[in-house]
């Protein structure tokens, strides 16, 4: 009940504060010069450059070269799951099991020509993105990343397939 006593005289403190001087105080609106941006306008950067023909039919025979290795690939692929699949409980060390290997081998080297396209494209970014980054009237580095990435996923799904093949097999 001593609280019933006591809030009349917290209501009355509280509100005689709000009733107090209206001197002349300044205003807390913002100033006109805290409303201005401090954002600094920034150009847009220019488009890239495009490829030059040269650079161009280095990518394209690249590309080519990769297409080339998994064409190989995918025609060395089945004879070599024929033989992971004949050879799947086979003993290691036994006929059927050096035949699988020998073809994973065959595989595996089919798959050349895509990582060295890719390994070539990797160097050919590299080179084209340092020469972009120096002058913009280089371009290419748009259609080298492009390049590169077909020729990764190509690469990929070989290396993924080899390993499905070899996980196949008994370990010696």
């Amino acid at each position: 009940m001593k609280i019933f006593r006591v809030a009349p005289l917290f209501l009355a403190a509280a509100v005689s504060g709000c009733a107090g001087n209206q001197g002349d105080f300044p205003s807390l609106l913002p100033r006109p010069v805290e409303q201005r941006s401090e954002e600094v306008e920034t150009p847009e950067p220019p488009a890239p450059a495009a490829a030059d023909s040269a650079f161009a039919a280095q990518l394209a025979e690249l590309l080519t070269q990769a297409r080339a290795g998994d064409s190989a690939f995918e025609a060395a692929l089945p004879a070599a799951e024929r033989a992971v699949n004949a050879a799947r409980q086979a003993a290691p060390a036994s006929e059927p099991w050096v035949e699988a290997q020998r073809l994973i081998s065959i595989l595996d080297s089919a798959r050349t020509p895509t990582s060295t396209a890719l390994a070539s494209l990797d160097e050919l970014l590299v080179a084209r993105a340092e020469g972009a980054s120096r002058d913009a009237k280089i371009g290419g580095v748009e259609e080298a990343v492009a390049a590169r990435a077909e020729a990764e996923a190509i690469n990929a799904r070989q290396a993924e397939r080899l390993t499905v093949l070899r996980d196949a097999l008994r370990r010696p």
